[in-house]
């Protein structure tokens, strides 16, 4: 009931709001960026003037959902200052923690237009007019749908392809212990709407570039195992050597989880400076958002990530500790 209610107040202001900016977290991957795309796809289909506007650029990956190089605007400030502004409305989508905003935050503070947020993250800043949160959702992609079905929009084949790719990204494949029957009969409607599974697949598994492959190899060789715990690593000067951005490689991590004895994957991740970007994922015994957070970060039970300070070496070495203990402990 509380869920009813929830998009039912969403839809309402949705439906009263002419000027919208849509956003979503730096670095968005494939939740976001399909949440984001089918809301706006959705409300220029109610005849809404709805911008997406992103801090950081579209990751190379997911640049198949785009059907228009420019459906989503790489956030230019002075460009774009005057229509966040001036907006009725800003909606936030996979993601509830400002600081993930990036530059978008200070604009998104600064402005007098109502503010939602859809997400399916425990995590979260109390700053939003109205929000739907359900740690429960696979994805953000699937909270989408339901809203969408409350303003009773049309699933046009590019709504649906958005929304099938958001669901199956951030539902492992439609495996997480989070899939449920409702997911599949969600998923069933948008194929049913023109999603194309096949094309989706081909799209997120089988068009790497060579240096994306090589780096898969470079996280292999780099493997390590210590207890149940396995962990790899990339340097800034392996992603530099082959001009590749680990951040818009998600499935790296599933690499160590490959492995048949383990329990816990790590991979870490140096990000520019002395940050280190750690994903943590679990075959199912634990929750590793239990474990994110002992560092201040968070996540849903299979999969989970935070961020360290530096060196490399330390870093790992501090994590791998703290991992071991955890399970023994749980």
């Amino acid at each position: 009931m509380a869920k009813q209610s929830a998009l039912r107040q969403l839809a309402e202001v949705l439906e009263r709001s002419e000027q919208i900016v849509i956003t979503t977290h730096i670095k968005a991957d494939g939740d976001g960026i399909g949440s984001e795309l089918a809301l706006k796809r959705a409300l220029a289909g109610m005849g809404k003037d709805a911008r997406i506007i992103n801090d950081t650029p579209v990751p190379q990956p997911l640049k198949f959902m785009l059907d228009e190089d420019d459906e989503i605007i790489f956030f230019e400030p002075a460009r774009d200052r005057d229509f966040i502004l001036s907006a009725d409305l800003i909606v936030v989508v996979d993601v509830a923690l400002l600081y993930r905003l990036g530059r978008m935050q200070s604009f998104f503070e600064a402005s007098r237009a109502q503010k939602i947020c859809v997400d399916h993250h425990l995590e979260g800043d109390d700053v939003f007019d109205k929000k739907l949160v359900e740690p429960d959702a696979t994805s953000t992609g699937e909270l989408i749908f339901d809203l969408l079905k409350e303003l009773d929009c049309e699933l046009t084949p590019a709504i649906a392809n958005a929304l099938y790719t958001s669901i199956v990204v951030d539902s492992g494949c439609l495996s997480y212990e989070r899939c449920v029957s409702k997911t599949f009969l969600t998923v069933a409607e948008l194929v049913d709407k023109g999603a194309c599974p096949y094309d989706v697949h081909l799209a997120l598994h089988w068009k790497k570039t060579l240096p994306e492959l090589k780096l898969e190899g470079d996280v292999i060789s780099k493997l390590k195992v210590r207890g149940e715990v396995a962990y790899s690593h990339v340097t800034s000067e392996m992603a530099r050597t082959l001009a590749v951005d680990p951040m818009e490689m998600p499935e790296l991590v599933h690499i160590p989880l490959a492995l048949g004895e383990v329990e816990i994957a790590l991979l870490f991740i140096e990000n520019g400076g002395n940050e280190i970007k750690v994903s943590a994922r679990s075959t199912g015994r634990v929750k590793v958002c239990e474990l994110a957070r002992i560092f201040g970060g968070g996540g849903h039970s299979l999969a989970a990530g935070f961020v360290l300070d530096g060196p490399l070496e330390k870093a790992i070495e501090t994590v791998v500790g703290e991992a071991v203990s955890f399970l023994k402990r749980s």
